[in-house]
């Protein structure tokens, strides 16, 4: 049972339970009254004299003498913490498992009352959690805002007795800093939180609060913990001072990650993940050339092996740390040249540098890999390997688009496309693909050439259209994407009368795709066609309005048919997206939106939609902040940069504030 302090008013009250130790100690801002404590009143005075003779009378021959020492120890509580980990491996087994379960049993409890209600649950029986469970909950910790976050990461850092979950923590409280916010909050009250938390008072306070813990100066954890606070008082990173500590724990590092389970050794991925955290310290205070510096003298530690290569060259370049990932190329190229992934990041990164004519040369290396033969020569190419290689240049397309090299992605599309016959059904998602790629560039004309000898093709041959279907493609999907983008051409050339009809076509095929609505809606024409289009969207708005409906009331069913909140979220941004284009109850829009970023947060679709909300209101700020937001989730994607060059515009153009 927890031992607490009453809320200020000089009574102590403590109640006792056999096998439990509270070791949740409440640090932080929320700390006040009413939170918990291990260590009760005049516990300090315990010496540590007395403690080892405690932890030791638990082997005693005498029953009751180890009763009465576990039940001393147990309300000595924090003070006895540190003795109690370390008798975990005593050479006597009775004292090694009591001590075990007094600081590690599924009853310690992890939270206190002034966390918040995300962090309570996560620590919910966090100690009877495995290892594993353990991490990810330390990694969900660290996604919540720091004021949620800082104390119970602390906590976890100082008293959990694994070495490894505890540098865990502390890697995971240090990288609070770095870590990229995506919240839903616009607001003023956010704004200053987030203002709050980065003022030097802030900071004292939160440098006295890993100070006040009495770290435990054996672990690698506190030395990185007392370097973090020593940091806020400084209000910077102080690079040479990571780089000596980064040194003297290479020093201690361990031959491979089993033996990395004690205080006195590391292993390589933590030193990474320490390197890294600082590396991304350093660009948050704009010292670029510094966070190459720290990988690039680390580089080392990187292993060998192309899977490593990736993860750290696809990080580098999320942070715009080309330098790093042409020096990883340099130094593996024997890896590299055999990866087109590793290939196409080493060409980004080249072409980030202006080294035009060597990233070309590394594209054309790429591409080249995982051939495909050319239709009018004999192969002997099994059909199986020419689908394998197909496939991976489609998934590296994929992977190009994400990162924003569109050249690189159209020549791998266009490969597969080029070597396979029309009527297969790799080659088609492949055109399916393409053609997705150029509608979001705006290059209709491209979509129109891409698409059509599929729909001719399908046209044409049944069993290939019935292969088709059996995949789940949708043959109407494609001729209304065709049409729409056809429709778009003709008005881009302004042939808008004749794109009327096209566009109504289009819709009739695919009357989910809202954009082709939204098109008509924004397309001038006589009264006529305003009637028409008005009678389509007054209908459109009502059919999405019973679509949330139906979807609320499926989620107060139970059972299989039930609507999960990712549903209802897609449904409530479909609504949003359709009025806030064009017209109707945008507050109700603004509302909705909100809703679905609450049911599925984090989704840069569903905040592109809540900004072009804030925008149809009026409130141009927002819509800026919101759709800013979106673009640093997904900072490759066209129609969202585009979204955001129309509303800085805007801003721009008329910047004063909603009354």
């Amino acid at each position: 049972m927890p031992f607490c302090l009453p809320p200020s008013n000089g009574l102590s009250r403590h109640r006792l339970l056999v096998g439990v130790i509270l070791i949740a100690v409440s640090i932080g801002p929320a700390s006040g009254a009413g939170a918990c404590f291990a260590t009760p009143p005049n516990a300090g005075s315990v010496s540590e004299d007395e403690i080892a003779r405690l932890i030791e009378g638990l082997a005693s021959d005498s029953y009751a003498e180890r009763i009465h020492c576990r039940d001393r120890l147990m309300r000595i509580g924090l003070a006895a913490f540190d003795q109690l980990r370390d008798a975990r491996n005593h050479p006597d087994s009775e004292v090694a498992i009591v001590t075990r379960r007094l600081t590690s049993g599924s009853w310690v409890q992890w939270s206190t009352p002034s966390d918040s209600t995300e962090v309570r649950g996560l620590l919910s029986e966090y100690s009877s959690r495995s290892f594993t469970q353990r991490r990810k909950r330390i990694e969900a910790i660290a996604k919540l805002p720091r004021g949620d976050a800082f104390s119970p990461l602390l906590r976890l850092a100082r008293y959990q007795p694994e070495p490894v979950l505890s540098r865990a923590s502390a890697l995971a409280l240090i990288g609070l800093d770095a870590r990229a916010e995506a919240s839903l909050e616009t607001t003023e009250d956010a704004e200053h939180r987030a203002s709050d938390a980065d003022s030097p008072i802030h900071q004292e306070l939160e440098a006295t609060q890993i100070e006040a813990i009495s770290l435990p100066p054996d672990r690698t954890s506190s030395q990185w913990l007392l370097q973090y606070a020593a940091d806020l008082r400084r209000g910077s990173l102080d690079v040479p001072a990571w780089e000596k500590l980064i040194a003297q724990n290479r020093e201690q590092l361990a031959l491979d990650e089993s033996h990395a389970v004690n205080e006195s050794n590391v292993s390589a991925t933590e030193m990474l993940e320490l390197i890294r955290t600082t590396a991304e310290r350093a660009l948050v205070d704009g010292r670029k050339d510094d966070a190459v510096q720290l990988i690039v003298a680390n580089a080392d530690l990187i292993p060998a092996s192309t899977q490593s290569l990736i993860e750290i060259a696809g990080w580098a370049l999320d942070h715009s740390l080309d330098r790093v990932v042409v020096a990883l190329e340099e130094s593996h190229r024997d890896l590299v040249a055999k990866s087109p992934v590793l290939l196409y990041s080493a060409a980004e990164a080249l072409s980030h540098l202006d080294r035009d004519d060597e990233a070309t040369e590394l594209a054309a290396t790429a591409l080249a890999i995982n051939p495909l033969p050319v239709p009018e020569e004999s192969s002997d190419v099994h059909p199986q390997v020419v689908e394998y290689n197909a496939l991976a240049h489609i998934e590296i397309a994929t992977e190009l688009v994400e990162r924003g090299m569109f050249r690189w992605a159209e020549r791998e599309y266009q490969l597969v496309m080029d070597r396979l016959p029309v009527d297969t059904a790799v080659a088609s998602f492949a055109r399916l693909r393409l053609a997705e790629l150029f509608g979001e560039l705006q290059r209709h004309a491209d979509v129109v050439e891409t698409l059509l000898p599929l729909t001719e093709r399908i046209d044409q041959d049944d069993e290939f259209r019935d292969r088709l279907i059996e995949r789940r493609f949708s043959y109407p999907d494609v001729q209304s994407n065709l049409d729409f983008h056809r429709a778009l051409l003709l008005i881009e050339q302004g042939e808008e009368d004749a794109a009327k009809p096209v566009l109504r076509k289009a819709l009739e095929l695919n009357k989910k795709n809202i954009d082709i609505l939204i098109a008509m809606y924004q397309l001038d024409g006589d009264d006529a066609w305003k009637q028409s289009v008005a009678e389509t969207l007054e209908e459109q708005i009502r059919f999405a309005q019973l679509e949330i409906d139906d979807a609320r009331n499926s989620m107060q069913r139970r059972g299989p048919a039930q609507t999960s909140g990712l549903e209802l979220a897609t449904r409530l941004n479909a609504y949003a997206w359709l009025v806030s284009n064009t017209e109707g109850d945008t507050a109700k829009a603004l509302r909705y939106s909100k809703e679905s970023l609450r049911l599925s947060p984090g989704r840069s679709a569903l905040m592109d939609t809540c900004a072009r909300c804030y925008f149809a209101v009026g409130d141009l700020e927002a819509a800026v902040k919101m759709q800013t937001k979106a673009c640093k989730l997904t900072p490759h994607s066209p129609p969202l940069q585009r979204q955001l060059e129309q509303f800085r515009d805007a801003l721009q153009a008329d910047p004063k504030p909603i009354d």
